[in-house]
């Protein structure tokens, strides 16, 4: 069983070397090959399992947000179990289904649970404010003024 100190520098390791580096091979190092992610901010991707089909999301994401960037704000542990918030700022450089690159920047508050199974991330549940990044990528119209 891993230590809530090792665990914490698992995930701090996942998110400066692979996250921000964009390493795909710190993500085949960490994960557990049952991991499963799930985000309801992810529309079209809501349920992730197994590193295949991960990867295939990382891929898509590091082409969309080429330079993403994420700073751990806040990280506790308890148990299996490490909670961060992260601080996530990239460009839009990509299409994200069918919504063009708008070259905007967004900077989100991210809301990730892990659990740890065997020195590996087993279980990801990530949230963020998908209207705040809608409205940062100019992707919502304006409130009306005449109201």
């Amino acid at each position: 069983m891993s230590s809530l100190e090792d665990n914490k520098r698992l995930v701090r390791h996942v998110v400066e070397e692979g996250v921000n580096k964009a390493d795909l091979d710190v993500f085949r190092d960490v994960l557990s090959p049952e991991y499963s992610r799930h985000s309801q901010a992810t529309t079209d991707m809501q349920e992730i399992r197994g590193i295949d089909e991960m990867f295939r999301f990382l891929r898509e994401q590091f082409a969309i947000f080429p330079d993403w960037h994420e700073e751990i704000e806040l990280m506790v542990a308890e148990g299996p179990y490490v909670a961060c918030v992260t601080r996530g700022t990239g460009t839009q450089r990509g299409a994200m289904s069918d919504i063009p690159p708008t070259g905007r920047t967004i900077d989100i508050a991210n809301f990730v649970f892990h659990r740890i199974e065997d020195g590996r991330i087993a279980e990801t549940w990530i949230g963020w404010d998908n209207l705040a990044a809608m409205a940062q990528l100019g992707l919502l119209p304006p409130p009306d003024s005449e109201s």
